[in-house]
């Protein structure tokens, strides 16, 4: 789930690693981690009528992840950071896809840049390849699995508190992205502080489905709750936007 920066820092070079650099296109020019390959959250979702960011198809995603040199032999670390939860959002598709060796670089790639890491603006390319998506359905959740599990399962909002007062899905908890957010330019908190920031509020062993906005934010949560220990998690992908649009009830 997790990379660390110190195995990173020593692997490179490895033949089988695809490094996503998920920041802005300008950011990314302006220097990255060396070998990293520039990916924005813009180009792994497709926008609905109404505005949502959801999955797209298989063959998109196939002919995307292939273009940019990722199979099943290779291991992909997702670079970003921590207040920008585009790295989550590309990391979870990848999950979704079924892509079996995903891991998130534990640090921001500023803090990277900090550490005298290696950095560059020398840009790579891999050779493309197949990319072969095994959907994980266990994963993700659509307006209507939600719509007819309200009040059956445990769902979780990633917003901010002013998003959460104008208006939010029946019997949603408020929990900001944020607050599980890391310090020193982690991305995420520690295992531990995420077990207790989350044990009071959130049962386990119960189905829990995360959204925000635009499934961005949510994503982040996704995986604060997986480090926390929780396992039955999806991300609704087209979230707020998605459900709004559907005029489905709000509180």
């Amino acid at each position: 789930m997790l990379a660390s920066h110190l195995w990173l820092k020593e692997h490179l070079n490895d033949l089988n690693l695809v490094i996503l650099d998920t920041r802005p296109k300008v950011a990314y020019m302006y220097g990255h981690i060396q070998n990293s390959i520039s990916l924005t959250v813009e180009q792994v979702i497709t926008i609905s009528q109404h505005g949502a960011h959801l999955v797209p198809d298989e063959k998109f995603c196939s002919e995307l992840f292939g273009s940019i040199g990722i199979d099943e032999t290779k291991i992909v670390i997702v670079a970003g950071e921590s207040m920008d939860p585009s790295v989550a959002r590309i990391a979870w598709t990848l999950d979704y896809l079924g892509h079996s060796d995903t891991r998130i670089l534990d640090i921001g790639i500023s803090t990277w840049q900090s550490l005298g890491f290696a950095m560059t603006r020398a840009q790579k390319k891999l050779p493309a390849t197949k990319f072969v998506p095994k959907l994980r359905p266990e994963i993700r959740m659509g307006s209507d699995e939600l719509k007819n599990n309200l009040g059956k399962i445990t769902i979780i909002d990633a917003r901010s508190p002013q998003e959460y007062l104008g208006g939010h899905i029946p019997g949603s908890i408020l929990s900001p992205f944020t607050d599980g957010l890391g310090k020193n330019g982690f991305l995420f908190d520690t295992k531990e502080s995420l077990e207790n920031l989350y044990a009071e509020k959130i049962p386990k062993g119960k189905e829990i489905a995360c959204y925000c906005m635009h499934g961005h934010r949510a994503s982040s949560l996704f995986y604060q709750l997986k480090i926390a220990g929780y396992e039955n998690v999806k991300l609704y992908d087209g979230s707020f936007i998605d459900w709004y649009s559907k005029r489905l009830p709000l509180e």
